[in-house]
């Protein structure tokens, strides 16, 4: 039987905390399957893709009667940072042969609203994107795909998508989702239903928590220790400022974060992290000897709280 990256790496008991892709801002673009390996490779994506400034994205279009209705278009959806856990997400409609011109002005400044261009017909609703990019891996194909058909059957309160590869194939079947922007790990529906509607044990869910993509891997490793104190009150926060500072030997990190509350009160927090594993990432149907790649596994040594303090906006949170 071919080893499977996810059952592998499940197994091993990783905990998926800080491999969520860092981005402010993302471009969803309607594509008929099938899709290459590489997304970038569309070519109505390969320009946006090269040029940067945005995450850009595959999305399978919807065959519902909405959708239906707009056959002769291309939905682009653009999503932009305006708080720690807040992307917010105007859709657009556009001829299949503007969608290039499309990516490219928004691109001209990724992080402003896109609202005023004539192909914009509104705000984005909540969205699940969950990853069943087959070219990519396998188990993305397969139980990304399984996943994605459940939950959208089950009519939950956010669009969903099946998206192209969202990064940590290893940790299938993933999803992201949005306004948080946050990344999944292992999930099922029942856990994306929760997080739609932000209920259930939190303490069950975060294990399967990848990080906000508003940090990089250290800071997410102690953002999610704040999400678990504060609880779904915590989505509701934004942080004013976060500094890393990496060890020489970068076996672990320093990070400290500051945070106002929507009840005007502040929050600062220090925490020591750690690399507590080194794993390889599997080529999937491979041994884990063949990978040629290597990933960190993150584990919290200590954390400190404290309420009251100011926090410094001089510094751009995630930075």
């Amino acid at each position: 039987m071919e080893l499977r990256c996810a059952p592998w790496t499940l197994a091993q008991g990783v905990d998926p905390v800080g491999s969520a892709a860092r981005y402010d801002a993302l471009l969803l673009v309607e594509c008929p399957l099938p899709w290459p390996r590489d997304a970038s490779e569309i070519p109505d994506l390969a320009a946006a893709s090269a040029r940067g400034g945005a995450r850009v994205m595959a999305i399978v279009p919807r065959v519902d009667e909405a959708a239906a209705k707009e056959k002769e278009t291309v939905r682009v959806t653009h999503h932009r940072r305006v708080g720690t856990n807040r992307l917010v997400g105007t859709d657009h409609r556009v001829a299949p042969d503007g969608v290039a011109r499309l990516l490219d002005a928004i691109l001209d400044n990724p992080l402003a609203d896109s609202g005023h261009l004539p192909s914009a017909v509104g705000a984005a609703p909540a969205e699940v994107l969950v990853c069943g990019h087959g070219r990519r891996d396998a188990c993305c194909g397969r139980w990304g795909t399984l996943l994605h058909a459940e939950l959208a059957a089950r009519g939950v309160q956010a669009r969903v998508s099946r998206c192209s590869h969202t990064g940590g194939h290893r940790f299938a079947p993933t999803a992201l989702t949005l306004p948080d922007g946050r990344a999944w790990a292992f999930v099922d529906a029942d856990d994306l239903t929760r997080v739609v509607e932000r209920t259930g044990d939190l303490a069950a869910l975060l294990p399967h928590d990848r990080g906000t993509s508003a940090l990089d891997p250290w800071a997410q490793v102690a953002e999610r220790a704040l999400f678990q104190q504060h609880g779904w009150a915590w989505l509701d926060h934004g942080l004013t400022a976060v500094t890393t500072e990496k060890a020489d030997d970068r076996r672990s990190a320093r990070v400290t974060l500051a945070w106002d509350a929507p009840d005007g009160s502040h929050g600062t927090a220090e925490a020591l992290v750690e690399v507590q594993r080194v794993l390889p990432v599997p080529i999937c149907g491979e041994p884990p000897e063949h990978a040629t790649k290597t990933s960190a596994e993150y584990a919290m040594a200590s954390l400190t709280v404290r309420s009251g303090w100011p926090a410094h906006p001089d510094v751009r949170a995630g930075r």
